[in-house]
């Protein structure tokens, strides 16, 4: 990011509004709906509850009920956002890449894409398909044949809806400036896996 002052302000509570308060609550609970959000991002989001609240509520499919295996799921996020510089989203995701048995190994190949030893042919092409989709904004046809031996059309859908879903928030986040959220946990994860 070029610098780390935020571009959207957090919101006061002073102008929570019934619409923030259910933002917060989609997040985190009813119980959130007074005592707030505990993540700062929330904060931010709420200066547009209308906009964020659906697009919160899509994101929690791909998080919570998406047909993918954790692991794919967390090297995908994990590409993207290395390769987006988003170092909101790659703090956030080594943590919960970590949490689901990611290793450092794991970690360290996300950075170094398709081009990595690190990774069986599988692994190798949905690297390939991160960049073929950021960069290009398509899928070959080589590679979809490939895909399609691994994922049936739900999960194709899962998978592709995920890479250009973090593409996006992670354009956005870069964009407001999102600070991480992490604290000196993340600075201990930054520290050893890098600031994109």
């Amino acid at each position: 990011m070029a610098d780390d002052t935020r571009r959207i302000p957090l919101l006061p509570r002073e102008q929570w509004t019934e619409k923030a308060r259910d933002l917060f609550a989609v997040l985190e609970g009813p119980e959130a709906r007074e005592r707030g959000p505990k993540y700062d991002i929330v904060l931010q989001l709420a200066q547009n509850p209308e906009l964020t609240i659906p697009f919160l509520e899509y994101n929690k499919h791909l998080m919570f009920f998406s047909s993918l295996d954790h692991r794919t799921r967390e090297l995908v996020i994990l590409r993207v956002a290395w390769t987006c510089r988003s170092e909101y989203e790659w703090l956030s995701h080594v943590r919960d890449g970590l949490k689901i048995g990611l290793t450092d190994e794991d970690i360290a190949a996300t950075k170094l894409g398709a081009a990595s030893p690190h990774w069986n042919d599988y692994e190798r092409m949905l690297m390939r398909l991160i960049d073929e989709m950021r960069d290009n904004y398509d899928i070959p046809d080589d590679l979809w044949a490939a895909l399609s031996e691994h994922f049936n059309p739900r999960q194709l859908m899962d998978l592709i809806f995920t890479v250009g879903n973090y593409v996006m928030f992670s354009a956005v986040l870069n964009g407001m400036r999102v600070k991480p959220e992490a604290g000196d946990a993340g600075e201990a994860l930054a520290a050893k896996y890098g600031r994109p």
